[in-house]
């Protein structure tokens, strides 16, 4: 058991995030070797690719940096939008490869997955046409119609109220409505109570700093469809009572204050969680803090504490 901590150095009211939340609901214990441990973690397939994926849909509103829109005919633009969508996706596939091999898939493996993207990016594609023709509905062309439904991007959303933070995907300005789009690759297209959640931490920030959203939604990749939630009082205190509770229950170091959940996501027929060897280690008692190591020099702790990543 060297892969491990023998001290944790933590300050009350550390840095959280919806990811922070989401997961100290899942297991506590995995909570403890993630954010305050801070062990490190096997790189995986749908990290990597949803950041692939996640790259190429932030940059792709750039695109008059890659081409001459003024110059551009308007008949060839839809065309020529699809056209460099896709040719973002491959080169960025290609400069993340190094990540991409690292994750234990064979090529096939990883093909299949480039393929799966591949669709993603392209339901990306028509989700973006089908709100630029109902601008092109109103009169505009489609290169004006572009411009219009760009939103603001890779939004960081900051509580200090809450000492919480998290990245909007997109938000946009519908008429005088206010929207807050989350982009998920999941196989289910379902506003789950996870995603219910995360939502709701969003909107409780944004109207910390600016105003309430309207809306919040979710984008399914996968399916090429957005659902939304209006905003409520209720979604946005449900928010605040689970940020309050991340703090109250992880101001201490000790581990057995982080007892595990054991559940189906601990092993599965196909994997298992990535703590796991750790978690249910034979020579490694629960509290037995004296038998682990110092782990994460490479990464300094910032000044606040630890801060837990992108949600």
């Amino acid at each position: 058991m060297s892969e491990l901590i023998k001290e944790v150095l933590v300050e009350p009211g550390r840095l959280q995030s919806p990811s922070s939340i989401l997961l100290y609901k899942q297991c506590p214990r995995k909570y403890f070797y993630k954010y305050i441990a801070r062990l490190p973690s096997p790189k995986s397939i749908h990290l990597v690719r949803g950041s692939i994926a996640h790259k190429v849909m932030e940059d792709v509103y750039d695109i008059d940096k890659q081409i001459d829109l003024a110059n551009l005919p308007e008949d060839s633009f839809l065309t020529t939008l699809r056209f460099v969508l896709q040719e973002m996706f491959r080169k960025e596939w290609e400069l993340r490869r190094e990540e991409l091999q690292d994750v234990g898939l064979d090529d096939a493996e990883l093909t299949d997955y480039f393929n799966e993207t591949r669709v993603m990016i392209n339901n990306f594609f028509q989700y973006l046409l089908l709100r630029m023709q109902h601008l092109q509905r109103k009169g505009f062309t489609a290169k004006e119609a572009f411009l219009l439904v760009k939103p603001r991007r890779e939004v960081e959303l900051h509580s200090k109220a809450h000492h919480v933070r998290g990245y909007a995907d997109a938000i946009h300005l519908e008429d005088e409505k206010l929207v807050i789009i989350d982009y998920k690759t999941s196989k289910k297209m379902e506003i789950t109570e996870d995603y219910r959640l995360q939502l709701g931490i969003y909107a409780m920030i944004y109207e910390e700093i600016e105003r309430l959203p309207d809306e919040m939604g979710i984008f399914f990749l996968k399916h090429g469809q957005e659902l939304r939630l209006s905003v409520t009082r209720e979604l946005v205190e449900e928010a605040r009572q689970e940020c309050t509770a991340i703090h109250l229950n992880t101001r201490t170091k000790k581990l057995q204050d982080y007892p595990r959940k054991p559940g189906p996501l601990c092993k599965w027929s196909s994997g298992q969680c990535e703590f796991y060897e750790t978690c249910f280690s034979p020579t490694l008692g629960d509290y037995d803090l004296d038998n682990l190591v110092r782990i994460g020099k490479a990464n300094p702790k910032p000044e606040n504490g630890a801060v837990p990543g992108r949600a």
